[in-house]
């Protein structure tokens, strides 16, 4: 019974995190869309130093969105084929279906922050804010850093729990 309550629980997370992972990419793709298409583009400040200055807006909006979506990707393509990566704990039959679910969430979960930090740095290319050598770019890159690392070792402790 117990477990059957675990399951359930591990089921609506799974199911709310895939349907937020979803919404949040729309909105990536939204994002890229609007910042993209603005015509004329903005010209760059004449003190710009910056990745725009030296790229142009558009291309920095679409590699940043071609590496967002490419993670992405490769995050929906392990929670599709689950068999590709190694799990912290070993599978058995018991524990195959908390395993999965487990490993869905965290993978939703890393879908969730790539997303953010893809539109926050499209946004900030769109206002012409971004150098790579600014704290702030620095900051907002350890910080994605940390929660990856965080939404990782959450991860591992939860399914070495459950095994």
């Amino acid at each position: 019974m117990k477990r059957e309550i675990r399951l359930n629980v591990l089921r609506n997370w799974r199911f709310v995190l895939e349907w937020a992972t979803f919404v949040s990419i729309i909105c990536m793709i939204v994002t890229f869309a609007l910042t993209a298409s603005v015509l004329p583009m903005p010209a760059p400040p004449a003190d710009a130093d910056g990745l725009i200055a030296k790229y142009g807006m558009r291309t920095v909006l679409f590699i940043l969105f071609a590496l967002g979506g490419g993670i992405c990707g490769l995050l929906f393509l392990l929670s599709r084929f689950p068999r590709l990566y190694k799990y912290p704990v070993k599978i058995n039959a018991d524990n195959v279906e908390i395993q999965y679910h487990i490993a869905k969430i965290a993978l939703c979960a890393g879908q969730l922050i790539t997303v953010v930090v893809t539109c926050v740095l499209m946004m900030r290319v769109y206002n012409q804010n971004i150098t790579t050598d600014s704290v702030d770019f620095r900051d907002m890159l350890i910080h994605s850093g940390i929660a990856g690392g965080v939404v990782y070792m959450v991860y591992f402790l939860t399914a070495r729990h459950y095994r």
